[in-house]
């Protein structure tokens, strides 16, 4: 037998599914409603989950129900929702949205959808990454590896044209997120040099700025205060994004909201829009330009081409500012609700004949866990998986070998709480934002010592940040864990501890630790916030596969 592999763009707002087909062609899959795309929405109703369109439109009248932008909530927090007086977290809800895409899918294609990359954003940081990760077990998916949106985006572009190198910039600006990603890119290697953003910018704030608007201009209209109660919000909420994706190719939109017995059209023009929305913008142009400084400190002077990515890039104001602000460089539109799935789908065929591979002389039949050497990192594969092999042949898209080498590099700094001999706290990095990470692993150590006689533990607070200094103050605020370190009887103080912090190619971070004096491993017992445990992660896997998703 053969079988298919999968990539998911699992959006703020929107999220998508693609495969390689038989010829080696990256297709998105259409859900059941013959769309390209699936809004991410999630609305609870009795014993059921609706994911999608019926669950937006159902949105107005049951939003006390219905979760939306979810993906903002991604290794953050551990609640998103309270059902039935029992809380959900975003993991599950996000694992809904991934049920939703690949049973819609296997219903199309008539295969299994089980084998996916599922991408986030470049931005993401590793509490965030991990809740991805989860969120697809949870769904009972088999996650080869999670890749970040512009990579993909760019690993499509690649595949999809035959390209001299040249160095690229990829604006992606999707409903919840804005990445600008900087990458040379040639027809054997994509290399990330550097990239920046912000996770809680994108479509979603031009909505809400519109939805202010329209809201002010309804009350002016029927001249007194009036308050929205959830039912006038959400219809606002819906009418806005209509309105606003209206003057991608308006110069005027309108619509009839209805609050509280009162009845008004409200309407903007695009120039109104993109006045209002002007720093919105700004802020994108302002994160352009510092990527761009990076790359020029690194020695990429010339961008040769700008990519854009994302369905909010469809806004007319994002091209003109663009050619505005960095004319003569050629800008170019792909495929924006549709290259990073699939991009994802070109890389889960990568992952899956590696880790394929990397199994020889296993036996495939079987159903324990192994762990193994996939391209210099060590993975926890189980045989049976992947048994079988892809419908086409890896050398029909130039995949299965070296020929299209992806070289990453942080997207985030991680740092340790250090202590000087004067009792100054503060942030020491041993990980640095934007260094590259050319087997796709990255492990720098750092010898410490105990404080006191026969200590016991030594707690390593971690912090991650965009700082590009060794050295920052203390900021709980960036605090993501503690590490507790184990250590062996009868340390005197000062007794040397090695601390390696080692971050792999989906930005997800593993800490080991190492008694200097008797060159023993130590152990270490990582606690992060906002990342469930093992046994909830188990927990919730199971329970979710008896709620149906429809």
């Amino acid at each position: 037998m053969s079988k298919y592999v999968f990539g998911i763009d699992l959006g703020t707002t929107y999220s998508c599914i693609a495969r390689v087909d038989d010829t080696a062609r990256a297709e998105v899959i259409k859900n059941n409603d013959g769309d390209n795309i699936t809004p991410s929405v999630v609305e609870f109703d009795g014993d059921n989950v609706i994911v999608g369109s019926d669950a937006k439109s159902e949105a107005v009248l049951n939003p006390e129900n219905t979760v939306m932008l979810v993906k903002t909530l991604m290794g953050k927090t551990d609640f998103a929702i309270n059902y039935n007086g029992e809380d959900k977290t975003p993991e599950e809800i996000s694992a809904f949205i991934l049920r939703k895409l690949t049973q819609d899918a296997s219903e199309q294609l008539g295969v299994e959808v089980k084998d996916v990359v599922i991408t986030c954003p470049a931005y993401f940081g590793t509490a965030e990454r991990t809740a991805t990760k989860n969120a697809g077990k949870i769904a009972g998916l088999n996650v080869l590896e999670i890749i970040s949106e512009p990579t993909a985006a760019a690993l499509y572009y690649g595949c999809a044209k035959e390209q001299n190198e040249k160095t690229i910039l990829v604006y992606d600006l999707g409903g919840g997120t804005f990445d600008v990603t900087i990458m040379r890119i040639s027809s054997d290697k994509i290399q990330v040099i550097c990239s920046d953003g912000d996770h809680d910018l994108g479509g979603k704030n031009w909505d809400e700025v519109l939805i202010e608007y329209l809201a002010d201009q309804f009350v002016k209209k029927i001249g007194y205060d009036i308050e929205f109660d959830e039912y006038a919000k959400q219809d606002l909420r819906l009418k806005a994004e209509k309105i606003k994706k209206q003057l991608t190719s308006r110069s005027q939109a309108g619509d009839l909201l209805e609050v509280m017995g009162s009845r008004e059209k409200v309407s903007i023009t695009r120039d109104e829009f993109e006045e209002i929305t002007s720093t919105l913008l700004n802020e994108t142009l302002k994160k352009t330009k510092e990527v761009i400084d990076v790359a020029k400190r690194k020695g990429y002077e010339k961008i040769d081409e700008i990519l854009l990515v994302g369905g909010s890039t469809r806004m007319p104001q994002i091209k003109r500012a663009l050619t505005e602000n960095f004319g003569g460089i050629e800008i170019k539109i792909l495929e924006p609700d549709e290259a990073v799935a699939k991009g994802a789908a070109i890389h889960a065929a990568n992952v899956y004949v590696n880790n394929q591979k990397s199994l020889a002389g296993q036996d495939f039949e079987s159903d324990k866990e192994v762990t193994v050497m996939v391209n210099g990192d060590e993975k926890e594969l189980r045989a049976k998986d992947y048994k079988e092999d892809l419908t086409f042949s890896p050398e029909m898209m130039g995949i299965g070998g070296n020929t299209r080498e992806i070289v990453i590099a942080t997207t985030k700094s991680f740092a340790v709480k250090v202590e000087n001999k004067d009792g100054v706290k503060s942030c020491f990095n041993m990980i640095i934002k934007n260094e590259p990470m050319p087997s796709g692993i990255l492990e720098v150590s750092g010898n410490f010592t105990t404080l006191n006689d026969n200590q016991e533990t030594v707690d390593i607070e971690i912090y991650e940040n965009d700082y590009m200094d060794k050295y920052f103050d203390v900021d709980e605020d960036l605090k993501i864990g503690n590490a507790i370190l184990e250590l062996p009887e009868n340390l005197p103080a000062g007794a040397l501890v090695e601390i390696t912090l080692k971050l792999n190619k989906e930005g997800i971070l593993e800490i080991r630790g190492r008694d200097k004096a008797g060159n023993k491993e130590v152990n270490v017992k990582l606690e992060t916030k906002s990342i469930i445990s093992k046994e909830k992660l188990e927990r919730l896997t199971s329970k979710s596969q008896g709620i149906a998703v429809l």
